[in-house]
């Protein structure tokens, strides 16, 4: 274990689901590196180029308890992963000192058991981007073979160990499980195969359907991936999505920010 981290940048964030950043924002750090290596990442610097500097374990801690004192709903944890023995020790060290908020562990449910237990008790919250329901696919654009058992296995263990997500009388999250999980244009079948997954997984499982993929960093070698995703093909994964019965999370019409389903549907944003 080493005595650092990578961090890209730290600060407020608005861009997280609204029960994760309310009026205050999420208390966001984006950590360098990252165990997949998607060819469509939107912070492909940071995941992939080494964006960043090193901090001491103590200073994440210090990072932590600044975002606290500065108003931030909870302490966001940007692709974590790799670093988790070092942030481990910073959460603690952080909560010796007074930190109170939630913690999320922001990821892409690549992660190992070993992994999701250590964090037992530290992490309030998780909220993996579930990718896939091929590993053909996370293969081709992500570059691991076995995504599919791996991703599946840590969020039911996410889910057993901190429940659905639990909101205050602010409709702020303060625990459980949200899963994220982004279309991809020309791969409809995938996002079926994905949410088959998640209902297996639990059926009242809270899913966030996302659509603003963009066609950036190596997508432009993948002739399927050079474009946005299109309106109808957002919108016939939704209603799969209903259909399957994951109506208790999150969805986006495009190019808007997530909508609480309810809302979204009464809405009627397809027209």
């Amino acid at each position: 274990m080493s005595n650092s981290v990578k961090i890209a940048w730290y600060g407020k964030h608005f861009g997280e689901e609204p029960p994760l950043v309310g009026d205050q924002g999420a208390g966001t750090i984006f950590f360098t590196g990252c165990n997949l290596r998607c060819v469509y990442c939107q912070n492909y610097q940071i995941s992939q180029q080494g964006l960043g500097k090193k901090f001491s374990i103590k200073e994440l801690a210090d990072i932590m308890l600044t975002l606290a004192r500065e108003g931030a709903v909870n302490i966001d944890l940007v692709s974590p992963t790799i670093w988790a023995k070092e942030i481990k020790q910073a959460i603690v060290m952080a909560q010796e000192q007074g930190l109170k908020l939630p913690i999320i562990w922001n990821s892409n449910a690549y992660e190992s058991l070993d992994v999701i237990e250590s964090m037992k008790g530290l992490v309030d919250i998780y909220l993996p981007d579930f990718k896939y329901g091929s590993d053909s696919l996370a293969f081709k654009y992500s570059g691991v073979k076995d995504y599919l058992v791996k991703a599946k296995a840590a969020v039911g263990a996410m889910l057993l160990q901190v429940g659905h997500l639990q909101l205050d009388k602010n409709k702020i999250a303060i625990k459980g499980l949200m899963v994220r999980h982004l279309v991809l244009p020309n791969n409809a079948e995938n996002s079926f195969m994905a949410l088959n997954c998640l209902k297996e997984i639990n059926q009242d499982i809270r899913v966030n359907l996302m659509s603003q993929y963009a066609p950036v960093f190596k997508a432009k070698n993948f002739p399927e991936l050079r474009r946005n995703v299109a309106p109808e093909e957002y919108e016939k994964v939704f209603h799969y999505m209903l259909k399957l019965g994951l109506d208790q999370g999150w969805a986006q019409a495009p190019g808007s920010h997530s909508v609480f389903l309810p809302d979204f549907t009464k809405e009627n944003p397809f027209g």
